[in-house]
């Protein structure tokens, strides 16, 4: 039994490290928490859900489209709308405009897709969704969440290789740490802020499909799921992909367990408890540098 937990504990938690990378490279990157990205999420899903029932694709397979989409919406809305809130709140030093545009994304995209698809719950199905894979000692676990796992895991180490090994995820990283000094170097921090943007929805969209091969799909699934991220984005140090992924795997060994020694409910609230200790105590995170 403790076995069987520990490894849907990895697994969800791998899992979970996939909604966290789109709000920690926006936050590293831009210093700006993207309030929207559960509701991102939630768009990407349907995006699967709309791709496998109009085109009948294999549900992996719509990572070829929702991926470009996220990507080009979050770059536009960030050249379009956070922009020139950024132009104009650099100048006199106020962000709640920028604190409050992705809050006010996320709460029209929610309301705009319940208005369309009213609150019915959707589901994918596949002929693997109820195929279980023999994780040892008489124990089994859902193949779909084990292939979803092993997304996000190519996805942290792709992320991580475009980050520290090309010169567009190091321009990125030179923003991210001084934003000035990166302008005088030669770096357009403005189009890197785009491409952040449009990286982190992107992030998002993978996100998306994995959930919709075996999550129930509705316009509030964003509320839901998008809570975690937020969670691990404090856990695991803002900006860092080893954190994230660190913070990951504890947020789901912590809800796996509560859940086999209490309820979901309490499973919960060990989340959250992790979260305000972590504010508290290490506001910088597990990874995060502490500011002199």
């Amino acid at each position: 039994m403790y076995y069987e937990t520990l490894i849907l504990g990895l697994v969800m938690g791998c899992i979970y490290t996939a909604t966290a990378l789109g709000v920690n490279i926006i936050y590293g990157i831009m210093k700006i928490v993207n309030w929207a990205s559960g509701s991102l999420l939630m768009i990407s899903m349907f995006i699967v859900y709309g791709s496998t029932v109009l085109l009948h694709m294999n549900p992996y397979l719509t990572l070829l489209i929702a991926i470009p989409v996220m990507f080009t919406f979050g770059y536009f809305f960030q050249h379009i709308v956070i922009r020139p809130l950024y132009l104009r709140e650099r100048a006199d030093s106020n962000p709640v405009g920028l604190l409050l545009v992705t809050a006010g994304l996320g709460i029209a995209l929610e309301n705009i897709m319940l208005m369309i698809f009213q609150s019915t719950p959707r589901s994918i199905s596949m002929s693997i969704s109820l195929t279980y894979v023999n994780i040892g000692f008489g124990r089994k676990l859902s193949l779909v969440k084990i292939i979803g796992a092993g997304i996000a895991l190519v996805t942290v180490i792709l992320l991580w290789f475009y980050m520290n090994r090309t010169y567009s995820g190091k321009a990125l990283r030179a923003t991210s740490q001084d934003r000035e000094a990166a302008q005088l170097m030669g770096i357009n921090v403005l189009k890197s802020y785009n491409m952040a943007f449009g990286l982190g929805c992107a992030l998002c969209a993978v996100a998306g499909v994995i959930f919709a091969t075996f999550y129930t799909i509705t316009p509030s699934v964003g509320t839901t799921i998008g809570s975690k991220a937020f969670i691990i984005l404090v856990l695991g140090g803002k900006g860092s992909i080893g954190g994230c992924l660190l913070a990951g795997l504890i947020i789901g060994l912590v809800e796996a367990f509560g859940g086999l020694f209490f309820d979901s409910y309490m499973s919960q609230i060990f989340c959250f408890a992790i979260f305000v200790l972590v504010l508290y105590f290490k506001p910088s995170g597990l990874f995060g540098k502490s500011k002199v």
